[in-house]
């Protein structure tokens, strides 16, 4: 076969490999009855759960990965059946997303929603942690280091948004110093909290 009757990448009329192309699914799309149409919401709206989808979004989504390829059904598979599973996957894959993303506010031990500052350019885990957590995580922290004046004036700092040279200039210590007094700030917490800080 040459370059000249090569299908097209983008063709939608050919089916690849045994799966629908973009065309046949909208003709199976265009085909399912009010009923098999009313099953699909019915299943989306169980999906959804756990996830920032709102109705019809998650198939909306399905229909669209179908059409564009994203995922490929199967030419012998039930059509319903693969949008039902696809829903699933998306919502699965949704609610694991979610999970991950860190939250921008928090609930203090008094019930008062606390706004988290959250410092994408840190690297470090430990200053990210005290800069985002709410007052009453910083609290603990502070009383953790009960007797070092020191660690307890980095941790002030911390909080009112300093880092980097700003912090030391401030606290009036290089970047050894601040060094050490960070890591007697991880070894206050992990004397504490062995198994990791209590969420």
């Amino acid at each position: 076969m040459n370059e000249a009757s090569a299908p097209l990448a983008g063709d939608i009329g050919q089916p690849e490999n045994g799966h629908l192309a973009a065309e046949e699914v909208l003709r199976k799309l265009d085909s399912l009855s009010a009923a098999e149409r009313k099953k699909l919401r019915l299943i989306e709206e169980r999906r959804r759960d756990g996830t920032d989808f709102g109705p019809g979004m998650l198939y909306q989504e399905a229909l669209c990965q179908v059409i564009v390829g994203e995922r490929r059904c199967p030419v012998e598979a039930s059509f319903i059946a693969f949008l039902a599973q696809s829903m699933r996957s998306i919502a699965s894959h949704r609610r694991k997303a979610l999970s991950r993303q860190v939250p921008l506010s928090r609930t203090d031990s008094s019930g008062v929603v606390v706004e988290l500052q959250i410092a994408a350019d840190q690297l470090d885990p430990e200053q990210t942690l005290l800069e985002k957590e709410a007052a009453d995580v910083v609290d603990e922290v502070y009383k953790l280091l009960e007797g070092d004046d020191e660690a307890q004036l980095t941790i002030m700092a911390i909080v009112d948004g300093k880092k980097g040279r700003s912090l030391r200039d401030e606290l009036g210590i290089t970047q050894a110093g601040y060094d050490y007094i960070m890591k007697r700030i991880r070894r206050a917490v992990a004397k504490k909290y062995p198994k990791g800080w209590p969420l």
